[in-house]
């Protein structure tokens, strides 16, 4: 198939990508990682590209008594926007429990399998696949506050000053960020293998499923280890995992 032109387009594509290249590294990474995509990114990105009435809509950010923050910083000043934008309501979360087939854990995919193509290495690429995809998808079931927080603080590093600025006040980036943590400790820790190498949802048991209802296809990307087996090895917390993880394509 071949690639649209700009005008056969309406060059769509081209002013999502221009938005981006205007844009601060980390606000399309940030915008990446709450949209899902770095293509969904873009675009809402572009749909954010003129900040008008930046600070007039920021009581569900702030609330409280604590003084309120303004940005220093065009960083922070952006972010707040991006941030605002996602507080909209959102479709319904992903169902992880349907997409992976979470209650047929004993089927393993084999590498006979069209995608696995007697590869191994294609096995473990898989495997990775379906661990970001599930770990993205957990935080991406986060209502927005709180996912926002988590994946300003814990997985791009920003510091406490800076949250301060984007939420408006500490105690909205207090209660956020203990939201997020609250919430996917709930989900991940009673389950997930890379919390605790115990439990019993483990990726090379679920991969046959996913596969199956269109959950993982082949990734297009090549920053996932194909050299060895995914297997949970140590406990960890959230706050470590997700930094680990690949960003979204």
């Amino acid at each position: 198939m071949e690639t649209p032109t700009p005008e056969a387009s309406g060059s769509a594509a081209t002013s999502h990508e221009a938005a981006a290249d205007s844009e601060h590294p980390l606000v399309v990474l940030f915008a990446a990682w709450m949209a899902g995509s770095q293509q969904a990114g873009r675009a809402m990105l572009q749909s954010t590209a003129e900040p008008s009435g930046v600070w007039g809509r920021r009581d569900h950010l702030g609330k409280g008594k604590n003084p309120r923050l303004e940005p220093t910083s065009p960083l922070t000043a952006r972010l707040a926007v991006v941030v605002r934008w996602f507080m909209t309501p959102r479709e319904k979360p992903i169902d992880l429990d349907e997409g992976l087939g979470r209650f047929d854990g004993t089927t393993q995919l084999g590498l006979e399998h069209p995608l696995i193509r007697g590869n191994v290495r294609r096995l473990h690429v898989l495997q990775r696949e379906l661990q970001r995809k599930c770990l993205t998808v957990t935080l991406g079931n986060l209502a927005a506050g709180p996912r926002a927080a988590f994946v300003l603080r814990w997985i791009l590093g920003l510091s406490d000053d800076q949250l301060a600025e984007v939420f408006g006040t500490v105690e909205a980036v207090k209660t956020n960020g203990g939201r997020a943590l609250r919430d996917l400790r709930d989900s991940l820790t009673p389950i997930c293998e890379h919390i605790d190498p115990g439990n019993g949802c483990r990726c090379r048991n679920r991969l046959a499923g996913a596969v199956e209802r269109g959950f993982v296809t082949w990734p297009d990307r090549d920053d996932l280890d194909g050299d060895r087996p995914l297997l949970g090895q140590a406990h960890q917390d959230v706050e470590s995992l997700y930094p680990k993880l690949p960003p979204p394509p």
